[in-house]
C-alpha cells in the first residue's frame, strides 16, 4: 500500500487515541486520499473482527474530545496480524454490509444518517426513540454507499426556523457549501458535536446528499440541488433532565 503522512491519524483514530484537532484534520483529508481511505476501510472491518478495537460510539467521544468508556487495546502485533488480514479481506469480502444501529430513520441501503445525542457532561448515544434534551449536543455520522460527494445536515422546527450542523454557519456575512463525504460501505463520522438553540417541541433533522456545491443560504431560500436524495429525521425535543 502507497504510503501517505497523515496515515498514523487512522491509526491513531482506531486506537481511541486521536486528538480532536487530528480527528477533524482526517476529515477533511480522508475524502481527498484513496491511500488513507482503503486503509480506514480495512479497519472497519477489523472493528467487526477484533472487540479489541474500539467501538465506533466510543470513537466518536475521543474525536470530540469527550471521554469513552474503558476498553482494553489488542496488543501492537496483535492488532497488525489482524489488519493484515483485513486487508486480505478487504480484496476478497467486498462491498461489506452496512452495520444500521436500531432507531435510525429514514435510511435505505445506499445512504444514511445517524444521529448522537450529547448530554451534558455525558457521552454520545444513538437517538434511539427520537428524543432529545434542548441541552444536548448533536452529533453525526453517514453511510454513503452511494458516492454522493457532499452532505448538507441542518434542523428546521415547527416555525420553519433552520438551525446549521454541517456546514457550521453562524456569520450572515459567510455562505459556507455543502461539506464533502467520503464514499464507504460503513459509517464515518462527521467531526465536532454542535449545540443548537432548539426549542422544545417537533424537530426535522434534515441530510442532503448531493454531488452539488450548495450553499446553505440557497437552502434557506428555497433553492433545491438539482441531483439530490433526502433523509428526514423526526425529533422530539424535551426540557433536559437534571444530572
Amino acid at each position: 500500500m502507497t504510503s501517505c503522512l497523515s496515515r498514523p491519524l487512522v491509526d491513531r483514530h482506531f486506537a481511541g487515541q486521536i486528538a480532536p484537532s487530528d480527528e477533524r484534520a482526517l476529515r477533511v483529508h480522508l475524502p481527498t486520499c484513496g491511500v488513507c481511505r482503503e486503509r480506514y476501510d480495512c479497519y472497519l472491518i477489523l472493528a467487526e473482527l477484533d472487540r479489541g478495537v474500539p467501538a465506533m460510539q466510543d470513537r466518536l467521544a475521543r474525536g470530540l474530545g469527550l471521554a469513552p468508556r474503558r476498553r482494553p487495546w489488542s496488543h501492537p502485533l496483535g492488532v497488525a496480524l489482524a489488519l493484515a488480514a483485513a486487508l486480505v479481506a478487504l480484496s476478497l469480502w467486498w462491498p461489506a454490509p452496512p452495520y444500521v444501529p436500531r432507531g435510525s430513520a429514514g435510511m435505505d441501503t445506499s445512504q444514511a444518517l445517524y444521529v448522537y445525542r450529547i448530554a451534558p457532561g455525558g457521552t454520545p448515544q444513538p437517538v434511539v426513540n427520537g428524543v432529545i434534551g434542548d441541552r444536548d449536543e448533536l452529533a453525526f455520522a453517514y453511510l454513503n454507499r452511494a458516492g454522493w460527494h457532499r452532505l448538507l445536515v441542518y434542523a428546521v422546527d415547527e416555525t420553519a426556523r433552520v438551525y446549521w450542523y454541517h456546514p457550521g454557519w453562524t456569520d450572515a456575512t459567510t455562505d459556507p457549501v455543502a461539506v464533502r463525504i467520503s464514499t464507504g460501505v460503513e459509517r464515518i463520522e462527521l467531526p465536532e458535536a454542535i449545540a443548537q438553540p432548539v426549542p422544545r417541541g417537533r424537530l426535522e433533522i434534515h441530510a442532503v446528499f448531493t454531488d452539488d456545491p450548495v450553499t446553505v443560504q440557497a437552502i434557506e431560500h428555497g433553492t433545491r440541488p438539482g441531483r439530490a436524495v433526502e433523509v428526514i429525521v423526526p425529533i422530539q425535543v424535551t426540557e433536559q433532565e437534571s444530572p
